[in-house]
């Protein structure tokens, strides 16, 4: 007998970018009606579904460092998403929300006033951090997620990010490797076709980073980010 706990298990396994209702049902050999007994809707099924992904992210606490945890939450995101192909497309699109999404959101913010932001510099720098992330996996559009579903603990996944945080690894783990290379195909789709039209003196550097690591260009965007925040500290 399927429950709500089986249900959201059913969903994270079809994925976010391969979501539907009749997907689950067929998945669990359930009725329409049952499912719904549990979910009224598709959203708030992948809602849900986001919150137990979130959950089983391994998360920095703060300590001393802010920079140090601002950076291991960043790679904590990065692991989310590449996990979980299609959920940057759910949070952009603002079609969920719940607990564990606001909950991690909210633990960073009040961190960042303890390291003596402000409240507004507090709220805009975990919502620039978290857009940062998101915006990496954009590029990987709903079929991208053909290319494999998730696999392993998303939690544990991963290897030694820069600095030594804890980060994505090589991107060769299962699902979250598929849609790390998916965005990277995607990029090269998008700008190679038009990398002449650039300036010279923009063209090598733009090439590496189509052609690159995603994960090593995010690592770039992501220092830039934080050598401004350092500005705004009290």
């Amino acid at each position: 007998m399927a429950d709500r706990e089986a249900i959201i298990a059913a969903a994270l396994g079809i994925g976010f970018a391969r979501l539907t209702m009749p997907a689950v049902a067929e998945r669990l050999g359930i009725s329409h009606s049952t499912l719904y007994r549990y979910f009224p809707s598709r959203d708030a099924l992948a809602a849900a579904a986001a919150d137990r992904a979130v959950d089983a992210i391994e998360w920095p606490e703060p300590d001393d460092d802010w920079r140090a945890f601002l950076t291991a939450t960043a790679w904590a995101h990065w692991r989310l998403f590449a996990a979980h192909p299609g959920l940057a497309q759910e949070v952009t699109a603002l079609r969920l929300t719940g607990p564990g999404l606001v909950g991690r959101e909210n633990r960073t913010g009040v961190a960042l006033l303890g390291y003596g932001f402000s409240a507004e510099d507090s709220v805009l720098i975990m919502d620039m951090l978290a857009e940062l992330v998101t915006q990496a996996f954009l590029a990987v559009l709903p079929q991208g997620s053909d290319d494999g579903e998730p696999g392993g603990d998303p939690g544990s996944s991963g290897g030694s990010g820069p600095g030594g945080e804890s980060g994505p690894g090589d991107g060769s783990d299962g699902g979250a490797g598929a849609a790390i290379e998916a965005a990277r195909r995607r990029r090269r789709e998008l700008i190679g076709p038009w990398m002449h039209t650039f300036d010279p003196r923009l063209r090598g550097v733009l090439a590496d980073a189509v052609a690159g690591s995603p994960a090593a260009w995010f690592e770039r965007k992501l220092g830039l980010f934080l050598d401004g925040v350092a500005g705004r500290r009290r």
